[in-house]
C-alpha cells in the first residue's frame, strides 16, 4: 500500500473554539507577558519543571505571569512549590474551567512542558485562537509546528532547553509578535472546514477504488 497512506487530523470545532475564546476574563495581569499552560496536573505533563523554569525566569528579572489551567493529583505539590519559592505573584493555579479558550486566547504564549504526549489537542487549539506555542519535542509537535520551527517552537525534551527557549522568546524584541502571526497562519490548517473536506475527499477516493 505504499503511496496510499494519508494522515488525517481529527476534526476540531474551530468555529466554536474561536467563539468561546472571546468570552471576557477579568483575572489576568495586563502589565506583564502572560504565559498559559493547560492539562491534568500529573507528572507526565511536566508542570513541576515548568514551575522550576518560572523560578529561573523570576531570578532573571523577567516580567511575566504563568497561568496553569487544570486539576489533578499534583495540585497540592505544585501549590506548595509556588508558595515556598515566593512565586505567588508570578504563577497562578486557576483550576479546571470548561472554557479554557478564553484564557489561552488572551495570553501571549502557550507552553506544553510534557515529558510525553499524544498529538496535542491543546496546542492545536492554541494555534486556532492565535496564541504562539512553545513545546518540548513530543509526538506530532514538529508535524504541527514545522521541522524548522516555522509556526511555533519545538525544543529538546529537557528542562534546560525549554527554559532557554522561553527566555529567548520573552526577551527578544518582536519575536512573540512574529510567532503570533505565524500561529494565525497555521490555524487555518486545522479549521473545521479544511479537516472535514480532507475526510470527505479520502472517503470519495476509497469508494472510487472499490
Amino acid at each position: 500500500y505504499r503511496g496510499k497512506t494519508r494522515v488525517l487530523y481529527n476534526t476540531i470545532e474551530s468555529d466554536v473554539i474561536v467563539s468561546k475564546s472571546k468570552e471576557k476574563v477579568d483575572n489576568l495581569d495586563s502589565d506583564v507577558t502572560k504565559i498559559v499552560a493547560t492539562g491534568t496536573l500529573k507528572q507526565v505533563k511536566g508542570f513541576d519543571r515548568l514551575l522550576r523554569i518560572a523560578k529561573k525566569l523570576k531570578e532573571d528579572h523577567i516580567r511575566f505571569h504563568l497561568y496553569i489551567l487544570g486539576r489533578g493529583p499534583m495540585q497540592n505539590e505544585l501549590a506548595e512549590y509556588i508558595t515556598s519559592n515566593n512565586l505567588d505573584d508570578f504563577v497562578s493555579l486557576l483550576g479546571y474551567d470548561t472554557n479554557p479558550y478564553k484564557y489561552v486566547s488572551k495570553c501571549d504564549l502557550f507552553v506544553c512542558s510534557s515529558y510525553s504526549e499524544g498529538f496535542s489537542t491543546a496546542a492545536t487549539e492554541a494555534l486556532i485562537v492565535g496564541t504562539p506555542v512553545i513545546t518540548t519535542e513530543v509526538s506530532g509537535m514538529k508535524e504541527m509546528l514545522g521541522e524548522n520551527n516555522e509556526y511555533g517552537i519545538v525544543t529538546e525534551n529537557s528542562e534546560e532547553a525549554l527554559y532557554k527557549s522561553i527566555k529567548r522568546l520573552l526577551t527578544t524584541p518582536n519575536m512573540l509578535e512574529d510567532y503570533a502571526k505565524r500561529a494565525k497562519e497555521r490555524s487555518c490548517y486545522f479549521s473545521k472546514d479544511i479537516t472535514t473536506r480532507e475526510v470527505e475527499k479520502s472517503i470519495s477516493e476509497l469508494i472510487g477504488d472499490i
